[in-house]
């Protein structure tokens, strides 16, 4: 299925975008109101002023006090004059308010200027000046996840007004941007380094929930290649940007720091947005929970198959790489996200098994190989890889490497050291805190900015735990469309206890869709196995299955609902009166029908068949 990459949209297309971003800024707003006089009504006021000193110099000229009519008429032209500069002043402002906000228009992406309201204040230095403060309204349709979005702002408003500002507040909620010149900030203008370190941290914390829960993805989310990761102290998501230069996600962190759920997380909005995702799983049971996540071909557990996972996201590289030589898009190629959790280790026990059989060193560093090609070419043609670590001193962080990441996330604290490999130095980033999900982010070439990622729950401990709440969640996160099968690891021939011939096997594998000729005990959920007494309507009933919870079960699904009624077809799906928490399913079987009410939450098997039916 192709994907659009907005990175790569051509120049010819800038009318048809044109006309796409009107049609998403439906209503215009209304006209700001004016702060202050205008130019016009200080005109007309310095007028009005003149044409009352003047009446007032005639009337007391014809009582006979022409010298007491000068007297009064004097201060009252010099009023008159001053009006009239200050309108002639306010008007020069406004037309740098004008210039500053198309510039601003441009950068957002919006119509025109008028649908930005600029608001400047406490003006300063010579007879135009400059504001001291600026106050931005942008419409509720402009992006403003990006981790950069407010830099880029105060990017703008320098390059437009040759000025230095800095952000003062983003209020999220309000669409409101506030900049300030920093070099009249109340207060002394240097404050102590270390307590307003201190302070900062303090913001943090109170700023911070301990705990967000992953939103469920909007329809313009799903069509975007950024990947929300959390939220920073203003409450603005920080996200991982697929479409950026550089492509891929490093995730850093100590055991229990958050990483399994972040990556959970990771892999549901992915999944979510119909791409396909592989998991190599070097801790085997960290991310089993996703194994039954639709688009999500394949958790590989065993070192074998974790070997031939990554070799074929490899040679899935290269293929493209192929395809775009020979004329390819790279907008048609879909995004491919690789994830390889725990990668040191997996690397590491890689060279061991090369060691055991025999091979040199070549066939040792086949996994750092592999992940550093990807690193460098993959982004070119859309193959991105999520890799998880547990030291900031990893080799993988030299730094012909750090330039091929587009987003590093440290979960926890960081001493001097490590956040110095990471960031270049350790005052670039405060600390986070020791909270679950706490982490330092980097993203592009953004500074690093503190978040609470979010927050996803593990399929398979909610089912396991029947959560309500958790599954509830998981039922809004799931994909409507399953896009792209199960895939299982084929070899030419079942491995042998000759490790060479082993390494061998694994190197010339690939995978397959289905769940492959035998499933182990780790696939039960997913088990590829026929119905003993076939189907409701005479079909064969091989297949593959999902878990799904009873609430997107639908009319025509072949379902297992219990042991006693086997394979049934849905024939109606009905709400149960009063009760928001269950379901009515009409079902025919082979026994008959029936009617069965159950909770709404609960995870029952389907069968997809593999005449297509289902």
């Amino acid at each position: 299925m192709a994907r659009h990459d907005p990175a790569d949209t051509a120049a010819g297309e800038a009318a048809p975008e044109s006309a796409a971003t009107e049609s998403r800024f439906a209503a215009r707003p209304p006209e700001p109101t004016m702060k202050g006089f205008t130019p016009a009504a200080l005109v007309a006021s310095a007028v009005a002023t003149v044409v009352l000193g003047l009446a007032l110099w005639v009337i007391l000229a014809v009582l006979g006090e022409p010298g007491l009519g000068v007297l009064f008429m004097l201060p009252v032209l010099g009023c008159a004059a001053w009006l009239y500069v200050v309108s002639v002043r306010r008007r020069k402002r406004d037309a740098v308010i004008d210039e500053l906000a198309t510039a601003l228009a441009d950068h957002l992406g919006v119509p025109d200027a008028s649908y930005l309201e600029v608001d400047a204040r406490q003006w300063q230095d010579g007879w135009v000046g400059v504001p001291h403060v600026l106050n931005v309204q942008y419409p509720t349709e402009v992006d403003d996840t990006a981790a950069d979005w407010a830099a880029g702002m105060v990017e703008v408003v320098h390059g437009q007004l040759e000025h230095q500002y800095v952000v003062g507040r983003h209020n999220i909620r309000g669409r409101r941007l506030t900049l300030r010149d920093p070099t009249r900030a109340s207060g002394s203008l240097a404050p102590d380094p270390a307590g307003r370190a201190e302070r900062a941290r303090d913001a943090v914390r109170r700023a911070l929930p301990e705990k967000i829960d992953r939103p469920v993805p909007t329809q313009a989310d799903l069509a975007s290649w950024l990947i929300p990761l959390g939220v920073d102290a203003t409450g603005t998501r920080v996200g991982w940007n697929l479409a950026g230069p550089q492509g891929h996600l490093l995730v850093l962190g100590r055991s229990g720091s958050g990483k399994r759920v972040l990556l959970t997380g990771i892999a549901v909005e992915i999944a979510a947005r119909g791409w396909p995702v592989w998991v190599v799983d070097h801790r085997r049971v960290d991310l089993l929970g996703v194994r039954d996540w639709p688009n999500v071909q394949i958790v590989a557990s065993t070192l074998d198959d974790q070997i031939v996972v990554l070799n074929q996201a490899w040679r899935e590289m290269e293929g493209r790489v192929a395809l775009v030589e020979n004329g390819t898009s790279r907008s048609e190629l879909e995004p491919l996200v690789v994830v390889v959790h725990h990668f040191r280790e997996f690397a590491g026990a890689v060279a061991d098994s090369a060691h055991r059989s025999g091979l040199g060193a070549g066939s040792a560093s086949l996994a750092l190989d592999r992940v550093t090609d990807l690193l460098r070419h993959g982004r070119q043609v859309n193959v991105f890889l999520v890799l998880s670590i547990q030291r900031a001193d990893d080799p993988l962080l030299r730094e012909e490497n750090r330039d091929d990441l587009g987003a590093v996330v440290a979960l926890g604290r960081l001493d001097g050291k490590a956040a110095s490999a990471l960031w270049g130095s350790a005052a670039n980033a405060d600390p986070a805190e020791h909270v679950p999900g706490r982490a330092t982010i980097q993203t592009g070439d953004a500074p690093p900015v503190v978040v609470q990622c979010y927050w996803t729950p593990d399929p398979r401990e909610a089912r396991r735990g029947n959560d309500e709440q958790e599954l509830y969640m998981l039922d809004a996160l799931r994909p409507n469309l399953v896009t792209h099968p199960v895939l299982h690891v084929r070899r030419s021939r079942a491995l042998t206890d000759n490790p060479e011939a082993a390494w061998r096997l694994n190197l010339d594998a690939d995978l397959a869709e289905g769940y492959g000729p035998a499933a182990s005990l780790a696939d039960w959920s997913r088990a590829r196995t026929p119905s003993p007494s076939g189907g409701t309507d005479g079909t064969d009933a091989t297949g593959w299955s999902e878990m799904i919870m009873v609430s997107q079960v639908q009319p025509g699904n072949l379902v297992r609902l219990d042991d006693d009624t086997g394979w049934v077809v849905v024939e109606q799906v009905d709400p149960v009166e009063n009760d928001g928490t269950s379901l009515r399913i009409h079902w025919r079987g082979n026994h008959g029908a029936g009617t069965q009410v159950v909770s709404r939450t609960r995870a029952v098997r389907i069968r997809h068949l593999n005449d297509g039916i289902y």
